[in-house]
């Protein structure tokens, strides 16, 4: 296993790799910023992948328009079905959001919304998978596993420029531009 960290203005994050890709993703709480312990780092040795995908997430927090379509990831351990919901979210372009049952059917599985969330909860590379691009059909936020919850996802979408209508996504934002698996 291979690991990198980087800083954002939300506290610490961290990159973890196998020999196939990026395997692991720790986004900083943007409700409770924290510090890596370093040292966890000194016994952990980057990667060329590790390095380069730290590097794009500190810009991405930075607010600069990142895609991580290129950057590999290994989501060995997952079923077909998890895999293939990660897939197609991954085709969501930066800034774009679409609902659980536009990624439901982008999926082939139009009547799996709810199974839809638990897939996406199972994502282990946060923002390189941007899970946090899917909302309720109604605009709302409603779940993020990672660090800090709702607040990250909505934060995450403010850093892409989404607009906000109280705590819901603007309707008209509400789109998938890219189905298509890779």
């Amino acid at each position: 296993m291979y690991c990198s960290y980087y800083e954002t203005r939300f506290g610490s994050g961290s990159v973890y790799a196998t020999d196939y890709g990026i395997a692991q993703v720790v986004i900083p709480n943007v409700s409770e910023p924290t510090s890596i312990d370093h040292a966890e780092f000194q016994e952990c040795k980057a990667s060329e992948l590790t390095a380069s995908a730290a590097r794009l997430l500190q810009r991405y927090f930075l607010g600069e328009r990142i895609e991580f379509n290129d950057i590999p990831v290994d989501l060995g351990g997952l079923t077909e079905f998890r895999r293939s919901v990660l897939v197609a979210a991954r085709n969501l372009m930066y800034g774009d959001v679409c609902s659980y049952g536009q990624l439901a059917e982008a999926c082939g599985s139009p009547r799996a919304a709810r199974a839809i969330g638990g897939a996406l909860a199972s994502n282990p590379v946060p923002v390189i998978i941007p899970c946090h691009r899917i909302v309720a059909s109604d605009g709302r936020l409603t779940g993020y596993s990672a660090p800090g919850g709702e607040n990250t996802k909505w934060a995450l979408l403010k850093i892409e420029g989404v607009k906000f209508k109280g705590l819901q996504v603007v309707k008209n934002q509400v789109v998938m531009h890219r189905t298509s698996s890779r």
